[in-house]
């Protein structure tokens, strides 16, 4: 009987593993497609005020605005669904 219950605390044991790594992965990769958002629409605007020549860098201040709030939707979007 010491055999069965040492087997079932092993599952236990590695479900709970498995559950903490999946929850793991799915942040970690909120988190990078919240970087790569950011960075890439921020490299948008300083592109498009390079090409403008605008003195005032404008479209890198509302294109990495839009980012961060698109990034924070996803971000609660995600932790909603969980």
């Amino acid at each position: 009987m010491d055999s069965e219950s040492s087997t079932s605390g092993e599952k236990e044991g590695a479900q709970l593993a498995k559950n903490q790594s999946s929850k793991f992965l799915k942040y970690s990769g909120l988190a990078t497609q919240m970087l790569g958002t950011i960075l890439l629409f921020t490299w948008g605007g300083y592109k498009l005020d390079e090409y403008q020549q605008n003195e005032v860098p404008v479209w890198t201040l509302i294109l990495s605005l839009t980012s961060i709030a698109g990034s924070l939707y996803m971000l609660i979007r995600g932790f909603t669904k969980s």
